[in-house]
């Protein structure tokens, strides 16, 4: 997330942040010649009890990518990563020098860590259709590929990233990942012009896509916020719709609310955003952040897991990252989590911001954690 992507609505504010999904494969065992059944918990197969915060260990060279990295005036941020063969392949937004003309790129790397513009252009940027909604931007990138095509579902707007009322979820649809064609499909708000409750918890704001691939079909998670009768305030929830053919959608519905036991709205808990999506062992596990209203920032990296994607969520009672525990590339904001599954090896990388008041010289970048499964 960069520095010119804060947004707030009065008291209310929400930054435009940003899978790879890995089957397991069943095993047999070979023993004297002879094969037999391989054993109900197989040792190759992610232990996801383990998937906590004691688990993961920072990069020692974080940021892996940062700002002026790759070229002059880059603020790189809202990175989601995928892996094709034995390439990684991250899809990132900058502009330059915060001039506010975000663009998205694609870079690779072998190891997650050392990153390369492939091409050095952005791959997607706003619509020069004066009609089209992003005309003024495209950003928070998420990428997979789903039946025999890449899909990118992102944030557009049409006049100022300071009106996150405007914002829409946005699709684009590529042959080989670099070359883009826009799609109609879009999630908006429900009433965005309204000031008068209704109650819809995406009545205000939809945001910052995460797509997965699940069970053969593609689900599409995202940040929304409307007013909440359970905690009596606006709150910050994420949404999902899925489709299995990427054509027909399903009507987008509330995913999961923040725990209120864990991140109460009362203590200032605006609530969670930045949603990411990755199967594991035939379950949904979604990686996400979670932000306080007053100031506005996105804090913690919090995880969940679902049996179906959609509903029967179990969120961890403590957060996965601080952004403490990135200073002071992103000791203010960390966001964006986006992850990928090596074996059982998952790596996670996140985007950050440091103290934002030292604008323009903010400290900013993409950093790697992993974590052992």
């Amino acid at each position: 997330m960069k520095y010119a992507h804060f947004w707030s609505i009065g008291a209310l504010a929400i930054s435009a942040c940003s899978s790879s999904p890995n089957t397991p494969i069943d095993a047999a065992v070979g023993v004297d010649s002879k094969t037999i059944d391989a054993p109900t918990v197989d040792a190759r197969l992610p232990d996801v009890s383990k998937l906590k915060a004691s688990c993961f260990a920072l990069e020692s060279t974080n940021p892996v990518l940062e700002r002026g990295e790759q070229f002059a005036g880059s603020t790189w941020g809202d990175p989601h990563v995928i892996k094709v063969g034995a390439q990684y392949i991250m899809y990132a937004t900058s502009d330059h020098d915060f001039d506010g003309n975000i663009g998205v790129y694609r870079l690779t790397s072998p190891d997650g860590v050392a990153w390369t513009l492939a091409p050095t252009m952005p791959v997607f940027v706003k619509s020069p259709v004066q009609t089209d909604w992003d005309r003024k931007s495209a950003e928070t990138p998420s990428v997979v590929f789903f039946k025999g095509k890449y899909y990118m579902f992102y944030t557009g707007y049409p006049n100022a990233h300071d009106a996150p009322k405007e914002y829409r979820v946005m699709m684009a649809t590529s042959a080989d990942g670099i070359t883009w064609q826009r799609q109609p499909h879009a999630i908006a708000p429900t009433d965005p012009t309204n000031d008068t409750p209704s109650l819809d918890f995406r009545q205000w704001i939809v945001a910052e896509p995460g797509a997965m691939v699940f069970k053969d079909d593609l689900y599409v998670y995202f940040t929304a916020m409307g007013a909440d009768l359970s905690v009596s305030n606006t709150l910050f929830t994420i949404g999902v719709t899925r489709s299995s053919d990427g054509l027909l959608w399903t009507e987008p519905q509330v995913a999961f609310k923040p725990d209120q036991a864990v991140y109460p709205r009362a203590s200032n808990w605006q609530g969670y955003s930045t949603p990411m999506g990755l199967e594991i062992n035939g379950q949904a596990h979604l990686f996400f952040d979670v932000a306080t209203e007053t100031p506005f920032q996105q804090t913690k990296i919090h995880h969940a897991v679902s049996p179906n994607g959609v509903d029967q969520w179990q969120q961890d009672s403590e957060a996965l990252l601080d952004r403490s525990q990135l200073a002071p590339w992103a000791d203010e904001n960390v966001v964006s989590p986006t992850v990928v599954l090596d074996g059982t090896q998952l790596k996670m990388w996140v985007s950050g911001t440091g103290t934002t008041a030292n604008f323009p010289n903010v400290k900013m970048g993409v950093g790697l954690a992993r974590c052992e499964l």
